[in-house]
């Protein structure tokens, strides 16, 4: 049994409880196997871009595609995002309890790299406070992230007008609306560390490592939080 398999019967051994979940998963031609097994490991919609499109307005398409199952929460999550073992149930528990409308699910290095130095000092504040998220009104990443299912259509209708990268825009969206992020801590998911396939405005080449600071699961999560 392969490890996704292995992952997919943990989670349907294990009752979930707390918000049904709407997952999109986002994917590139060049990842098209992990897309597709992540999305049916997740039971997800999945949108594949053969490059034409482009990874933002991808990323758009993917959460455009999360209203065809009802849910509290929709969620869209990069081909090359690695779950932790159990990811659909603990993925169920922690939005039951979370702080923000708006989560992350991973919390990486590297990028961006003005935000980097404070997040130790985060990550000691929660475990000094046993608290299990850390807020801020900045999307570090869009490798794993969930909304409030009635927040799409704003975010959608949002995010049209604007042209700058995905995980930009919906931070700047955060801001203007007033919605928190809050980023799980452990992450439950990880990274691949691979090229990227995304062609940056900068040309600069990503050499610095993209993946979590922690990974990891929890018996029970609660909404106790603290700043970035």
């Amino acid at each position: 049994m392969g490890e996704s398999a292995t992952r997919l019967h943990e989670d349907v051994l294990r009752p979930l409880q707390g918000p049904r979940v709407s997952y999109a998963v986002v994917g590139h031609e060049q990842r098209l196997a992990a897309a597709t097994d992540l999305a049916h490991y997740l039971d997800a919609v999945v949108t594949i871009d053969d490059g034409g499109r482009g990874p933002d307005a991808n990323h758009l398409k993917a959460w455009d595609m999360t209203a065809t199952l009802n849910s509290e929460w929709c969620a869209v999550i990069e081909d090359d995002a690695l779950p932790v073992d159990g990811f659909l149930a603990q993925a169920e528990m922690a939005l039951s309890v979370a702080p923000a409308p708006v989560i992350s699910l991973y919390l990486g290095k590297g990028k961006p790299r003005f935000h980097q130095p404070h997040i130790p000092a985060a990550l000691a504040a929660a475990d000094a406070a046993g608290a299990h998220w850390i807020l801020s009104n900045h999307m570090l990443h869009a490798v794993a992230v969930a909304i409030r299912t009635e927040l799409r259509q704003d975010w959608l209708d949002w995010a049209s007008s604007s042209g700058d990268p995905i995980d930009q825009r919906m931070g700047k969206w955060c801001q203007r609306r007033g919605h928190t992020i809050a980023y799980c801590t452990p992450s439950l998911v990880n990274h691949a560390d691979g090229p990227t396939l995304v062609e940056h405005r900068d040309r600069k080449p990503r050499d610095m490592p993209r993946v979590a600071w922690r990974t990891g699961t929890r018996e029970r999560w609660n909404s106790r939080s603290v700043p970035l």
